[in-house]
């Protein structure tokens, strides 16, 4: 059994590239600590214009999260211009007044029948965490955790959070919800592990 699970950590850190910080576990198993909020829901668009973010209403409190990423290929001297597209299901949680969204990729959505379901039966969805600083009707600030900010912390505060070195550019937390909250998202020395927030502004 351990084989398998570590088998399964080393393709999903294979496959998942979208962040280097991860987590086993969601930042709640609670449904009750679950928030919904209607300005989320729409098109977004990063500062630099080539990533578009579509928030859309999904069931319990959650959304459904598709992640379009406009991408320049060399073509023989010809760059040409293609659309990557991700697909992901997350839901928010608020802790002492500040809001953490966490999304992991939706193996439910049809682009994954792809893969066949003993494939997709041994996949563990990884958790990507992110930190909302603000939210408006058009503009989001919104922060991910920082992969050199997360290797300072986790070799400074000793065992007190659980993780995996997956690889050099890729941390896995191991801990627990409870975890998560208690030693990362509502402590005041592990502030600095989310990065610079990126601006998404709504598309008109």
């Amino acid at each position: 059994m351990k084989k398998i699970y570590f088998s399964c950590l080393f393709f999903l850190a294979v496959i998942v590239i979208s962040s280097c910080v991860s987590s086993l576990y969601p930042i709640s198993d609670n449904e009750n600590d679950l928030i919904f909020r209607e300005d989320l829901l729409g098109n977004w668009v990063y500062k630099d214009m080539q990533t578009q973010l579509i928030m859309n209403k999904a069931e319990h409190k959650k959304y459904k999260i598709t992640v379009i990423d406009k991408k320049n290929k060399d073509n023989g001297g010809k760059n040409n211009s293609f659309f990557d597209t991700s697909y992901y299901s997350g839901f928010l949680i608020q802790l002492n007044n500040q809001y953490f969204f966490d999304c992991t990729p939706d193996t439910d959505h049809p682009q994954f029948d792809c893969l066949g379901e003993e494939t997709k039966s041994g996949l563990l969805p990884l958790h990507f965490i992110y930190k909302i600083s603000s939210l408006n009707n058009d503009q989001i600030s919104i922060s991910s955790m920082d992969i050199d900010a997360m290797k300072n912390f986790t070799a400074n505060s000793g065992n007190k959070i659980k993780h995996e070195k997956l690889s050099k550019d890729h941390i896995m937390l191991t801990a627990d919800a409870a975890g998560l909250q208690k030693n990362i998202l509502t402590n005041k020395e592990a502030t600095f592990v989310f990065g610079k927030p990126d601006i998404l502004t709504r598309k008109k």
